[in-house]
Parts: structure tokens; sequence; C-alpha cells
């Protein structure tokens, strides 16, 4: 999380899709080009500070619209655009 928190503040000048790019990268642990379930709860936890499985199973089913039970980075950005992150 703290190397996130530590890029984050770099993205005010940066695009919506530069963000998400910056984001993906970090919590893409094991660089399959795909954000996991458990990969899910730590970007959800590190964006919303809060630590809670239904929360995080809530708005991964919500944004996982082809259900290949990933979230890719375009269905991040629909993420990130619709909360308001």
């Amino acid at each position: 999380m703290k190397k996130f928190q530590c890029r984050l503040r770099y993205t005010c000048t940066m695009d919506i899709e530069q963000m998400v790019a910056e984001l993906f990268d970090v919590f893409d642990e094991n660089g399959d080009g795909v954000i996991s379930r458990r990969e899910f709860v730590d970007l959800v936890e590190s964006l919303l500070h809060q630590k809670e499985i239904g929360l995080s199973s809530d708005i991964f089913r919500k944004f996982d619209s082809n259900h290949d039970n990933v979230i890719s980075k375009e269905e991040l950005i629909d993420m990130i655009v619709e909360l308001a992150l």
C-alpha cells in the first residue's frame, strides 16, 4: 500500500487512463495483466480505507462486467469513473 500511496501523489496531472494504468500496475502484484479477487481486496482497502470483504465482493461483482472473475484495466477505469475515486 505504501508504494501506491507514494505514487498516487503524482497522479494529479495525469488523465484518468494514466492514473488507472499506474493503479493497475501497483495492484496487479503477479503481473498477469488482470486484478484477481485477492488483489482487488487490497485495492479497495487502499482506496476506501476499509477492510471489508463483503464490500469488496459487491464492488467486484458489479464491475466484473464480462464475469471472468478478474478485473481488467477497462473494468477498473469504469469503476474509478463511476465511483469517482
